[in-house]
């Protein structure tokens, strides 16, 4: 089943495309442009209030919250095989479901923490004396398996696909049921595709570094004898590197035009790794979906979250002798009487 899962997930490499998708790549690169300016501004007001630089850092936390999950929307829509919405459908979708992923990160954190204090319980109990070693003897292999299984299910299952599931429409209680059957039963398949998902990435980014990197040298080459440059510097071995050789050599408004192209450039170009990282996140997650029953899934959990809200019936007494009886009983045990 896995081997053919994998075998079926070739389209991983479509994640690819997604730097072709100039809208998704203009709003990744504005969300962290916006961020970093928060940011920036933040920190010139430290020594004013740190309470209002406190407030900035979570209001450049927003917005890359909300952007990082708007193109997630459009790569989401990719990866479905349908075209990408436009971007300012993608922020307004983003501002009216994404707090989602923020209930659901807190929800298991409280199911995470509910399995840590019944550990702590049991290993309570076996601290009774003669019982508790031998008790012990069972818990500590199955605790062992049991949070093995849970906290590696964080980096490889939790953390990667909850925010796809919550891109593809799922409500909060959703994404926990289909993270949980994801977790039971494709827990390998999602780590050797995101595994997969994340050389993509970084094959990708090491070959745009690589050609940038290479641009800069020859421009630096050129442009340092006809800007006005430092005799005897070669281009990349001052201490600034490649870009820092132009600027030094340079005007001051050559060197302000190279800074600012120069960083609109890199940024562009280092948001590209992200663009085919989240496309690839969304490729696996609907892999990892594909064939399960999330309808059972999904009634099971309702099941279970009805069953532990539900108030106890309440307890039943004859009318004749006040003993407790039950709703089928005809008679009183005790002393006979009619119920019914």
């Amino acid at each position: 089943m896995i081997a053919q899962q994998i075998k079926n997930s070739g389209s991983l490499l479509d994640s690819i495309d997604a730097i072709r998708n100039w809208r998704a790549v203009c709003l990744l690169l504005a969300t962290f442009v916006c961020m970093a300016l928060v940011l920036a501004f933040g920190g010139l007001l430290a020594q004013i209030s740190y309470f209002l630089t406190a407030l900035f850092m979570l209001a450049a936390y927003a917005i890359f919250f909300y952007g990082a999950n708007a193109v997630g929307m459009m790569m989401m829509d990719e990866a479905r095989g349908g075209e990408a919405r436009p971007a300012m459908a993608a922020v307004t979708d983003s501002l009216a479901i994404s707090h989602r992923l923020i209930l659901v990160f807190l929800l298991l954190g409280v199911l995470y923490l509910a399995g840590f204090l019944v550990l702590a319980i049991v290993l309570i109990i076996c601290k009774i004396p003669f019982i508790g070693p031998v008790l012990y003897t069972a818990v500590f292999p199955i605790a062992v398996v049991v949070f093995g299984l849970a906290l590696f299910a964080v980096p490889t299952v939790v953390f990667p696909l909850s925010a796809p599931a919550i891109w593809g429409g799922a409500r909060t209680v959703e994404c926990i049921s289909q993270l949980l059957a994801i977790a039971r039963k494709r827990l390998v398949m999602v780590l050797l595709l995101m595994v997969a998902v994340s050389l993509i990435a970084t094959v990708v980014g090491m070959l745009i570094g690589a050609i940038l990197f290479t641009g800069v040298g020859a421009t630096a080459l050129v442009s340092v004898p006809i800007l006005g440059g430092m005799p005897g510097v070669i281009p990349g071995m001052g201490s600034m590197g490649l870009l820092g050789t132009v600027m030094a050599g340079a005007g001051g408004g050559h060197a302000v035009a190279a800074m600012i192209g120069g960083g609109l450039l890199f940024g562009v170009a280092f948001t590209l790794p992200g663009m085919v990282y989240l496309r690839g996140t969304s490729t696996v997650y609907l892999r990892a979906i594909d064939g399960l029953d999330l309808a059972s899934e999904q009634s099971a959990m309702d099941d279970k979250i009805a069953a532990a809200s539900a108030e106890p019936a309440p307890a039943l007494h004859c009318p004749q002798c006040s003993a407790p009886v039950l709703a089928a009983d005809a008679f009183c045990a005790e002393c006979g009487h009619k119920l019914r």
